[in-house]
């Protein structure tokens, strides 16, 4: 038998709520249970939705530990308004209070639950808001400001204009749309510091507040106008708004993060705002005079779009630039990449005069794939970023470096500055280091600009060969170094000088029988790991590459490191930790 899921008490609570509201709604548009059923729907049904929504939002905070400061304090000012629902329907509601329109206790505790939803949606606002940019929380305030100004110059004026009675009920007149104003402006501002995104409690407090504000707004207007009848679609506003406080109560919360927006939401809202500010300008211009709250307000509004203006060309000049050094920079290193490189050789060439040289130098390491190998790419990584930062300081008072990729490098020099040889010199020992297990050492291509050439492409290919040059040289002189220095070379050099007798597959160590050897010689059919590289490192990189300064039995057991077959046999690669 499957078993159905269990519902959360709250959820039952909410959906009777909602049912309750249908019934109401029927009743009050389409005249649902009657007239008769007028003291039951209005006096009963109606404080019971929202003292029903005032519980619910009490007992989240309760049972619930997270947000429950804000939300205990939510619920204090809804029970708050609740409870001069009730006095209102019991105490006021027939008497002569209510046609007086004096100040009553409902009022005070009608005006208490501003202050406890100010305090309840900051503390909100606090804890999920908090790692938003700047310029939401801008969009917010705009949009807040743009709803207060329209509300402002359509609500106040006639509530001025009917005001009647002490100071006391005039002041308690101008506290309501004051109050929802600023409720609203919170609502609204909270949708905009969201991105406008659906799906978080956020939309559900900002519908409640808009719907209350809309509904005290209509109801102190057309009191004032005395065209308010009771009994309408109106009725069903503020039990709305109560409920849509309780289902936001107990809706799954999660931090709002900054979210991407497109153009035209980025602009949509300082946009309308300012065209609701300069609707009510205009309005105060050729209407009826503007009351000081709003026109403050409209003011208020095009100072805000102007501030947000200036926030988001500073946020965009600072993405045009962290983008542009991005694009620029080699994001292992910190040095300029091969773009970079680009757009400053053909400035170079450009600027370029005999009296006014520059040099490019490119180099190349040796010896950093045999490291790699042995250390680890990590330890490779960690080596290129200490030899740039050499480069760097050697170079920068008198040019540019660069990494073209892998272990390349490239310096442009502006020879006006310091005309001298050893800067290249200098370069080059910048990009060598020497340990007992390791040499890296750099090779290198210069050309002069314009002696030589005063094309960036042909520039870098002559550079380009001449480094490769000096490989080759340098190559080929430890090929003779070592063959001078081995007897074992020197006879497989001798063997190889006769290799158009054999074929390719048949030249091996078995091929040189004891009838090619001179008296005295003997055949080894393995090599030393002495024999494979020489006992000091090189120097200079223009002299060797160092691919042989960490011999190859030493890193990875090799079949021509003098290995055993029973080594060969548990050949593993075991990478050292280079020394530092």
């Amino acid at each position: 038998m499957r078993a159905h899921p269990r519902l959360h008490p709250s959820t039952l609570v909410l959906a009777a709520l909602i049912g309750g509201l249908g019934v109401f709604a029927l009743h009050t548009t389409l005249g649902f249970g009657g007239p008769g059923g007028e003291s039951l729907f209005q006096d009963w049904i109606y404080n019971v939705l929202m003292l029903g929504s005032a519980l619910v939002v009490l007992a989240r905070g309760t049972l619930v530990r997270e947000d429950r400061a804000a939300w205990l304090t939510m619920g204090a000012g809804l029970l708050l308004w609740s409870l001069g629902e009730l006095y209102y329907s019991l105490v006021i509601e027939g008497t002569s209070g209510e046609a007086g329109g004096s100040v009553s206790f409902a009022d005070v505790l009608y005006l208490a639950m501003y202050p406890c939803f100010y305090v309840a949606l900051g503390l909100l606002a606090s804890r999920h808001l908090r790692d938003l940019r700047v310029g939401m929380w801008l969009d917010g305030l705009i949009a807040g400001l743009g709803a207060a100004s329209v509300a402002a110059a359509l609500v106040l004026p006639p509530v001025l204009a009917g005001a009647t009675g002490g100071h006391s009920s005039i002041v308690v007149s101008l506290a309501y749309p004051i109050g929802d104003g600023l409720l609203m402006m919170f609502a609204v501002g909270a949708l905009g510091v969201t991105g406008w995104q659906a799906g978080n409690l956020w939309l559900l407090i900002a519908m409640s507040m808009l719907v209350s504000g809309i509904a005290d707004s209509t109801y102190v207007y057309r009191t004032a106008t005395d065209s308010y009848h009771a009994g309408t679609w109106l009725e069903c506003l503020w039990p709305l708004a109560a409920i849509l406080l309780a289902t936001a109560a107990w809706m799954p919360t999660a931090r709002v993060r900054q979210q991407q927006m497109k153009s035209w939401q980025m602009m949509s809202v300082p946009a309308l705002a300012l065209l609701c500010a300069l609707g009510v300008l205009v309005y105060g211009n050729v209407g009826p005079r503007l009351s000081l709250p709003a026109l403050i307000l409209a003011g208020a509004t095009v100072l805000a779009v102007g501030v947000h203006l200036i926030f988001t060309l500073r946020e965009n000049l600072g993405l045009l630039a962290h983008s542009r050094s991005l694009s620029l920079t080699d994001p292992l290193t910190g040095l300029g990449n091969r773009r970079l490189l680009m757009g400053d050789l053909h400035l170079a060439c450009k600027s370029a005069t005999p009296h006014a040289p520059w040099e490019l130098v490119l180099y190349d390491l040796d010896g950093f794939k045999l490291y790699n190998d042995t250390f680890g790419h990590p330890a490779g990584d960690t080596l290129l970023m200490r030899l740039s930062e050499r480069l760097k300081c050697v170079v920068e008072p008198y040019g540019s470096a660069y990494r073209m990729g892998g272990d390349e490098f490239c310096v442009l020099f502006d020879r006006s500055q310091r005309d001298e040889d050893n800067l290249v010199s200098l370069s080059v020992a910048a990009l060598c280091e020497h340990a007992p297990s390791f040499s890296i050492t750099a090779s290198h291509g210069a050309v002069m600009v314009p002696a030589e050439v005063a094309d960036p492409a042909s520039i870098l290919q002559l550079a380009d060969q001449r480094l490769y040059r000096r490989k080759e040289e340098a190559a080929a002189r430890r090929a003779a170094a070592h063959l001078n220095s081995d007897p074992a070379s020197e006879l497989l050099a001798s063997a190889l000088s006769d290799a158009d007798e054999f074929t390719p597959d048949e030249l091996t160590l078995d091929t040189l029988t004891p009838e090619r050897l001179t008296p005295g010689e003997t055949v080894s059919s393995e090599f030393t790991p002495g024999a494979l590289a020489p006992g000091e490192p090189p120097a200079s990189g223009d002299a060797d590459d160092g691919e042989q300064a960490l011999p190859l039995g030493e890193h990875d057991r090799g079949p021509l490191a003098g290995a055993t077959p029973e080594q060969r046999a548990r050949n593993r690669r075991v990478r050292r930790q280079p020394p530092l």
